[in-house]
């Protein structure tokens, strides 16, 4: 069973998704600078949203969600911080994975998880199935309308149908949890469906109250 370092963070991370990250903590320095050591194609690690507990600190990872999404390293560069060096990291999304537990024969400072990587079912990008093509013209179409009862334009949504409720669920304003959501569908059809429930009752808040709370910002995330 595969090992992965892990960053347990208060932000979802869904295949295909950019992350920027600060890092300043000793262990997660560390990490760094054996992930700039390894192949680029190499700098691999995992991101699990919180279940409870916080980025930092002893229970920072007691509890975690199963479904996590693995990243590769981008780009990383070290600067100088006020409280010390930081390295300024961006990674994108890859993989979807299932956390089996913590590897305790690791003995690495940061948490290295066990981890089963999930496939993807195929779908076709020519010809998608018919519930999938379906769900994809309906979670577009929704989308629009969200767009439009919040006073913006809609931009084309660039994507392949099984990563298209990924990149839908990235321009709105949910709570991590949502996310969450989206990112355990086992499946395009199943995403959609997700995608599509959350756009219809945002839809409705937005209708009823005229605004939308202002979701997390990813590139806040930090680990200190």
């Amino acid at each position: 069973m595969p090992s992965l370092a892990l960053f347990p963070l208060g932000t979802v991370l869904l295949p295909g998704g950019r992350l920027p990250l600060q890092l300043f903590e000793p262990r997660y320095l560390e990490l760094a600078r054996t992930l700039a050591e390894r192949a680029e194609d190499d700098r691999r690690f995992g991101v699990a949203l919180i279940r409870t507990g916080h980025e930092v600190g002893s229970d920072a990872v007691r509890d975690l969600h199963e479904i996590g999404c693995e990243a590769r390293v981008d780009a990383m560069a070290l600067a100088d911080g006020p409280a010390g060096p930081v390295v300024h990291l961006v990674a994108t999304g890859v993989r979807r994975f299932r956390l089996d537990g913590v590897d305790p024969d690791a003995q690495t400072p940061w948490t290295t998880g066990r981890v089963a990587f999930l496939e993807e079912p195929p779908v076709d990008p020519v010809h998608p199935d018919g519930a999938v093509a379906e769900l994809s013209a309906r979670v577009l179409r929704e989308h629009e309308s969200y767009l439009a009862g919040l006073g913006v334009q809609a931009e084309p949504v660039e994507a392949s149908p099984g990563q298209l409720a990924y990149r839908v669920a990235e321009r709105m304003a949910l709570d991590p949890r949502d996310r969450q959501r989206v990112l355990e569908g086992a499946d395009a059809a199943t995403r959609l469906r997700t995608v599509l429930a959350l756009l219809r009752r945002e839809t409705a808040i937005v209708g009823r109250f005229g605004a939308v709370p202002t979701p997390p910002s990813p590139g806040g995330a930090s680990l200190n």
